[in-house]
């Protein structure tokens, strides 16, 4: 399907309605978007006084000048930091406002506006085909090493192999990532730690909403023995994702083959007007595969899950034992503050309660972009050692999330696309975003037809172009395997 562009930026989709309310919303006529409240159009209902206090915040941190060096091409000039138009909270680069609020528009996509269908599954191509009610089934668990890009009109009866490094780089060398480590230590700035990089403390409003965390709902629910079970919904955690996810790639004719980690892991995303505490989330992620699929390291953390507050302590703790001790003199400290942490934080905690885990680094070199080098990594992990089914579409494995970082963000990767045009998509959980009304309530249905699946999986896609504006990227994969 042809790609609509924008005719402002380099902004492209196939779904022209999504277009417009890009072109609407990021490059408004006469400097007004229609999705965005002005002034007078009245105080949001029930906002408080903490919630002024932070607006004045914000914008004192905007009239200071906070600024932070572009992630584009024009890495070494500098990006003023906006307020989010859609009042999450975040103060976001301004090179980087485009994307953040395309993904608010996919996070809001409502139920209505995407045709869901409950059916049966036909697993041939005719219409007189046996339906199947599960479409798990037709899921491999095998984890395959070598992913194909080819045409259905080139398939034939001998299946062909090739490695994932051919298809990427045809028969060049691969550059192999490198470990993680420190360099000489220096006290770090806005442009590493974010607006508040130099706060001593967040605002006591801030505080208390991170010590009462997300609303908690307990109901009961049957479970599939028949009993009554007591379950606990914590508002901005979202199990049982995954799955949806792998439906949703097999729906989609775009889609060649795609893999997915367990299913285990939690969506974890940020509470309104929390800010950029993404680096966080991104550990409670990976807390929740570790603790629900009794990874080592998983008694670490009995009931819920540990806050941000709780992260922080636990951070600094890693470093008083040694861990990537030079943290704490790069961020001055980050105990009830704001500042960005990224992956050598994240290492540090799991190392000091002795949970298996690799950081890498990638960079550009002068074979290889940065994101070339990632893909084929990340690529490489979900496909293993063995060789592709081409059978089988989806490909379900029990490896564990991988924590991803790339200037000013972080997000976790959960999954990895091959699509029938030669591209490549890293399938992610962004904590700075909710899953879609329409996801959630797909969650536990075995049964659904997505007339447009693009549309939904949309906010869990990062493919090249949105890769390839990032010169340097950093990966944390756990390798401790399950506890048994």
């Amino acid at each position: 399907m042809e790609a609509f562009s924008c005719p402002f930026c380099d902004f492209s989709d196939q779904d022209s309605y999504f277009l417009l309310q890009h072109v609407e919303l990021v490059h408004p006529e006469n400097g007004e978007s229609p999705f965005i409240a002005t002034e007078g159009d009245g105080d949001e209902e029930g906002r408080s006084s903490s919630s002024n206090q932070e607006n004045n915040e914000m914008q004192g941190a905007l009239q200071h000048g906070q600024t932070t060096p572009s992630t584009g091409s024009s890495m070494n000039s500098p990006a003023t930091y906006i307020e989010c138009p859609y009042n999450c909270g975040e103060l976001v680069a301004s090179a980087e406002i485009t994307s953040h609020t395309d993904f608010h528009l996919a996070e809001n996509m409502a139920f209505e506006e995407e045709a869901i269908r409950p059916v049966q599954f036909s697993t041939g191509a005719c219409n007189n085909e046996q339906a199947v009610k599960d479409i798990s089934t037709h899921f491999s668990t095998d984890i395959p090493k070598a992913l194909r890009r080819d045409d259905d009109s080139l398939r034939t009866s001998t299946p062909r192999k090739s490695s994932l490094k051919e298809l990427l780089f045809g028969d060049s060398p691969r550059r192999t990532p490198t470990k993680v480590s420190g360099g000489g230590t220096k006290r770090l700035g806005r442009a590493e730690l974010g607006p508040y990089a130099h706060e001593k403390q967040m605002p006591s409003w801030l505080r208390r909403m991170l010590e009462e965390g997300a609303k908690v709902t307990i109901y009961n629910q049957i479970s599939p023995n028949g009993t009554m079970v007591r379950v606990e919904a914590v508002a901005n955690e979202t199990p049982g994702l995954i799955p949806v996810l792998a439906r949703l790639s097999y729906q989609d004719p775009t889609v060649d083959h795609a893999f997915y980690c367990s299913s285990e892991v939690h969506h974890i995303a940020k509470m309104s007007r929390e800010g950029g505490f993404c680096g966080y989330r991104n550990i409670q992620m990976m807390i929740s595969y570790i603790r629900e699929s009794r990874a080592p390291g998983y008694r670490h953390f009995p009931g819920k899950t540990p806050s941000i507050l709780r992260l922080q302590d636990m951070i600094e703790h890693a470093w008083d034992m040694g861990y990537n001790s030079s943290g704490k003199i790069e961020t001055g400290g980050i105990r009830l503050t704001r500042k960005y942490i990224g992956t050598p934080e994240a290492q540090a905690l799991f190392n000091s309660l002795a949970i298996p885990c690799e950081a890498n680094a990638f960079s550009r070199s002068s074979e290889f972009a940065a994101h070339e080098s990632l893909l084929l990594a990340i690529g490489e992990y979900f496909s293993g050692e063995n060789f592709l089914d081409f059978d089988q579409k989806i490909h379900m494995t029990d490896k564990p999330p991988v924590y991803f970082q790339h200037q000013g963000h972080s997000l976790t990767i959960v999954g990895f696309e091959v699509r029938k045009s030669a591209a490549f998509n890293l399938m992610v959980f962004d904590p700075m975003f909710n899953p879609s009304p329409a996801i959630k309530k797909l969650v536990g249905s075995n049964s659904f037809r997505a007339d447009s699946p693009e549309k939904l999986l949309r906010a869990h896609r990062r493919g090249e172009s949105y890769l390839g504006r990032y010169k340097d990227f950093e990966i944390l994969k756990c390798t401790g395997g399950r506890a048994g």
